[in-house]
């Protein structure tokens, strides 16, 4: 008893404690069991794809099964939800693109959670470009043809989006304001649903990010008709953005989303660098970032401190858009 008070008095002297101790020797043996990553969408989507192609190479670090678990609903807010309730200990986090966590905070009456308060940030990982897409089929070319469409046909022209609340829905909201339309808004459980309902003329067209679409862009089920990034696709180079099409957005406002890496709240800081740290790498591979660049994804990494200053920023950003659109989910 009275070595276990000095040695305790020693780490205390050092400015040390027992629970950052605690914390360390967690990290040093974390993981020890399978590690389950949420994604607040089904199958099909970047942030299922992303969180797949993370979880293979962890899985090859650790020697740990790292598990994608899809809670698809409600714009992801159900799987964040479970999550910010999640014992704080390394083996659930989730992946979230920044859209429909940032955006439902304020699109939302109310949360279960805090977006910003209740979670701990481990790694913003990539910045995707999203597109407009139409049926393969569709007599629609060019952006213009959409509105002309839709001051056409009144009620008759509907898009697709990954769920209400989603940045794909605002940025349909923004869109019709700046073109001066009306469009009839068809939200779906998460991009891949919502890709599979253009490509068979279910909606007239969808904002959606390239990863997800790409499969079927390249399977010749849809096409891209613009990008709404500031810079073209790599991925799509030849594939105008909305501005060069004839529709610029507002000044700072750009329709990518980034997509990143969170815990619950209390989460030890040592486990969360340690994950940071092996995360941060994975993306910076040859191999991985090459995959990345063809989904017309573009490779990125950050401090733990750096996303929960993006997420923040975010939230303040788009409540102000929300607003101004009169965006509201269920």
């Amino acid at each position: 008893m009275k070595k276990t008070i000095i040695a305790a008095l020693m780490l205390a002297s050092a400015g040390i404690s027992i629970s950052d101790t605690l914390a360390q020797g967690t990290a040093a043996d974390y993981p020890q069991r399978p590690i389950r990553v949420v994604v607040g969408f089904p199958p099909g989507g970047a942030t299922d794809i992303l969180a797949r192609i993370l979880s293979v190479h962890l899985a090859q670090v650790w020697g740990q099964t790292v598990v994608v678990d899809n809670r698809g609903g409600a714009g992801g807010t159900i799987a964040a939800d479970m999550v910010s309730k999640a014992t704080p200990d390394g083996y659930t986090l989730m992946m979230v693109p920044s859209g429909p966590f940032t955006v439902s905070a304020s699109a939302y009456e109310k949360l279960p959670y805090d977006t910003v308060k209740d979670f701990t940030a481990i790694s913003l990982l990539a910045w995707v470009t999203n597109a407009i897409v139409v049926p393969q089929a569709s007599p629609i070319n060019t952006v213009q043809d959409i509105i002309r469409l839709a001051k056409e046909k009144p009620g008759q022209v509907s898009n697709a989006s990954s769920g209400n609340g989603s940045l794909h829905h605002l940025a349909g909201e923004v869109f019709k304001r700046l073109a001066s339309i009306e469009l009839v808004h068809v939200p779906y459980k998460g991009g891949g649903p919502a890709l599979v309902a253009v490509s068979t003329g279910e909606v007239t067209f969808a904002f959606a990010s390239v990863p997800s679409a790409m499969p079927l862009i390249q399977s010749k089920r849809v096409r891209p008709i613009v990008v709404t990034s500031v810079k073209r696709s790599a991925a799509l180079p030849d594939v105008p953005t909305i501005a060069e099409a004839g529709v610029p957005l507002p000044a700072g406002l750009e329709m990518r989303e980034w997509y990143g890496m969170i815990a619950p709240l209390k989460t030890p800081p040592t486990i969360i660098n340690k994950l940071n740290t092996e995360m941060v790498k994975i993306f910076r591979k040859p191999d991985v970032q090459a995959r990345l660049v063809e989904m017309g994804a573009e490779p990125a990494g950050s401090t733990p401190k750096e996303l929960q200053v993006q997420i923040a920023s975010d939230v303040k950003t788009w409540s102000k858009v929300v607003k101004e659109a009169g965006v509201r989910a269920n």
